[in-house]
């Protein structure tokens, strides 16, 4: 058994659905915060920035506070910063407030795809197949200058095509249908344009490191201060898709998987996971919540 140090916490579809809320999370949030386990919502959203979506969880009746989202949004930003590029941003505009400050005007240099629908257009696709076709050229030419030019020196390439995730379909205000994601578009843009996607958001290794460094935890071995009787990272990821929330980076860290039978979750979906097995399949966040709760009492 695992003693629990940290929770992370998929949004849609985990806590809430469209503009609900899922029955029971708001007070299962609620005794998670009162159990003293350190937690970060943890997502992939990117059609709002990280403070219109704490509002938004706030209307729902959520207790939360912003510094307690962690986006994928966060991490893209990180990386355009630091490699120093001047992106073509396909998101929808309340997202635009997290790439303020950085130059996003003519001449492009990469393009960003978030979950956009109004950017999901012929022209507007074409328009950044354009862009990629362009940095394709002046990468081969050597005609890259400036910043992105220094960064391509020291990391051994820019990314041109940058996705914050590229999810297959999510839970939109219907919980009995599915909506498209991004990944389709993202593999559009790859294929036309033979240029491999940057993935940023989950499920990528880097994401989850960088959720778990916003805890104040470690994937490390724990200090004394944290446990004494870890087996494990004891770090939670708790989430409705078996792929983007609990694949990849979540299984090669050796994070516990909780997958949730909410959101965008169909039956059998916990047969489609190729990481030897998940740690549980829950009802309901509420469901998850009073496992995690019950096993820290039984380790203590």
């Amino acid at each position: 058994m695992q003693s629990i140090r940290g929770v992370l916490i998929d949004v849609s579809g985990t806590v809430h659905v469209g503009d609900k809320a899922i029955p029971g999370a708001i007070q299962a949030l609620d005794r998670l915060r009162a159990s003293g386990i350190p937690f970060r919502f943890c997502t992939n959203t990117t059609q709002y920035s990280g403070n219109t979506l704490a509002n938004k969880l706030r209307k729902f009746g959520f207790n939360v506070k912003r510094e307690e989202i962690f986006t994928s949004l966060s991490a893209c930003r990180q990386l355009v910063q630091a490699r120093g590029l001047r992106p073509l941003l396909m998101f929808e505009p309340d997202a635009l407030e997290e790439f303020t400050e950085i130059p996003t005007s003519e001449p492009y240099d990469s393009v960003v795809v978030g979950l956009s629908p109004s950017s999901f257009h012929y022209d507007m696709m074409n328009k950044a197949f354009r862009t990629l076709l362009e940095t394709k050229s002046s990468s081969t030419t050597g005609t890259d200058t400036g910043a992105a030019a220094a960064a391509a020196a020291r990391e051994g390439g820019v990314p041109r095509l940058i996705a914050v995730h590229k999810a297959k379909y999510f839970a939109d205000e219907d919980p009995s249908s599915l909506s498209l994601g991004p990944g389709g578009f993202v593999e559009a843009l790859e294929f036309a344009s033979g240029i491999k996607a940057h993935v940023v958001g989950k499920p990528e290794k880097a994401f989850f490191e960088l959720a778990v460094q916003n805890m104040g935890l470690s994937l490390l071995a724990p200090t004394a201060a944290e446990t004494t009787t870890t087996t494990g990272t004891g770090i939670v990821m708790i989430g409705d898709d078996v792929e983007q929330d609990l694949g990849g980076g979540a299984a090669d860290l050796g994070l516990i998987r909780y997958l949730v039978q909410t959101g965008k979750y169909r039956a059998q979906d916990e047969d489609r996971d190729t990481f030897g097995g998940l740690d549980g399949v829950f009802t309901d966040f509420s469901a998850v919540v009073d496992h995690v709760l019950s096993q820290r009492q039984e380790s203590t």
